[in-house]
């Protein structure tokens, strides 16, 4: 068990929902009859995280994370099940949970920190590298309540951030920052996976589990669904949110033939390809052109230009179809993602058994390395028809020496400065 920084043994967490207010007291005064509604937002959870592990968690709204991460928190006590956390930790479940709203943000960062189990010489010295990394400049000094709900985060995060904790949980309450706040976050986080802490860390942004976790949890109506690496664990996780039902349609799809063996690597680890979608529309293949539309089976280079082209055929009428496409690179990070709506492009009308090309022009500004396409077909209002999830895998390649994802095509120009001399 040293190891192991937490552990859920069959954990289950009920929560009583009262028809009539009135219902309350009368059970109060009559116990011997429940008038309560049984709701379950977990259901035997089993649940094993290892020392200096990042654990993702996603799912859709009223899944349980939320729950799940109160209690491996110690916020809330699973009605069945047992729970088992080795080491201090810091957890930012909420917006501004825990501050006073009377207090000012230099009063509960000494509150917060005490809880979280430093000692006042410690949250003292700690202090100006939390009001730095909360940057709300003379606020700290003024009531909680005064604050926006940005500055709340911002100060809640700081504190939570650099109190050494030993387990860090992170629920959703990062997506209220800016930018500039948000990608300060990411950084301390991957600074603290660095240094070996645990982190449970919920997000609806796929990206960020699929770049920043070693793991992730797939929760649905309190259980657990699947668990496992990131990108396949998300894949399930998108399907199950575009889908009519809670079950994804996995299908062996061969990817385009490439003979780089960098790209054969790449699709010797592929077993599979998620495919899932009500099939009203049926994607018939996808393949990548040049600008002179022959398909390409090799390389593409920096600055040239490149189609994806999608075939595909109409098993029922359809009038409001869109298109779409996502290259990501290895790490899961979306790159480039745009549809046919987005473009303000209205697709024709389909008949039963009618079939359709759609080719998507695109300049290559990639920098080399190995990249996936997704093509995607679905409603205006986002139902699935066709998903095919990394159908593509291509090689950019690229002459110039650059680092990073794009190549910029960056110009240099030097002005010589002359001085003047005064004899």
């Amino acid at each position: 068990m040293s190891e192991i920084a937490v552990s859920l043994k069959n954990v289950s967490k009920c929560f009583k929902r009262y028809p009539h207010p009135a219902d309350r007291l009368k059970e109060l005064f009559f116990p011997g009859k429940s008038r309560a509604e049984e709701f379950w937002a977990l259901r035997d959870i089993n649940l094993e995280v290892l020392k200096g592990q990042t654990l993702g968690i996603v799912g859709q709204n009223g899944s349980g994370k939320s729950t799940l991460l109160q209690i491996i928190a110690g916020t809330l006590t699973p009605t069945t099940g047992d729970v088992w956390v080795n080491g201090r930790v810091s957890a930012l479940l909420e917006l501004g949970s825990g501050f006073n709203p009377e207090f000012t943000g230099r009063q509960n960062v000494f509150f917060n920190g005490q809880i979280l189990g430093l000692s006042q010489s410690e949250i003292e010295y700690k202090f100006d590298d939390i009001a730095k990394f909360a940057d709300i400049g003379d606020f700290i000094d003024q009531p909680v309540k005064t604050y926006s709900s940005g500055m709340f985060v911002r100060l809640a995060f700081a504190v939570v951030a650099n109190t050494d904790p030993k387990i860090l949980v992170v629920d959703e309450a990062l997506a209220v920052g800016d930018a500039k706040f948000q990608a300060r976050c990411m950084k301390r986080i991957r600074e603290l996976k660095e240094q070996g802490v645990t982190i449970l860390f919920v997000s609806h942004d796929s990206s960020s589990v699929k770049m920043l976790c070693q793991r992730a949890v797939l929760l649905n109506k309190g259980k657990m669904l699947t668990d496992g690496d990131p990108k396949d664990v998300v894949n399930r996780y998108i399907a199950l949110l575009s889908s009519d039902t809670s079950t994804t349609e996995t299908e062996n799809i061969n990817p385009i033939p490439v003979k780089s063996d960098l790209i054969e690597n790449v699709n010797h680890q592929k077993k599979d390809i998620h495919r899932h979608g009500n099939k009203f529309i049926v994607i018939n293949s996808v393949k990548i052109t040049d600008s002179d539309n022959i398909e390409i089976a090799g390389k593409i280079e920096t600055g040239s230009i490149f189609n994806i082209v999608i075939n595909l055929e109409a098993k029922e009428e359809i009038s409001d179809l869109v298109i779409g496409i996502s290259i990501r690179n290895l790490m899961g990070v979306v790159i480039y993602g745009a549809n046919t709506h987005l473009m303000n492009i209205k697709l024709p009308i389909l008949n039963i058994g009618q079939e359709m090309s759609v080719s998507f022009e695109i300049p290559c500004s990639l920098n080399r390395g190995v990249y996936t396409v997704t093509v995607g077909i679905h409603s205006e209002e986002g139902m699935s028809y066709d998903w095919m999830d990394e159908i593509l895998i291509l090689e950019v390649i690229n002459q110039q020496v650059c680092d990073g994802l794009v190549d910029l095509n960056s110009q240099i120009k030097i002005h010589q400065l002359y001085s003047s001399v005064i004899s």
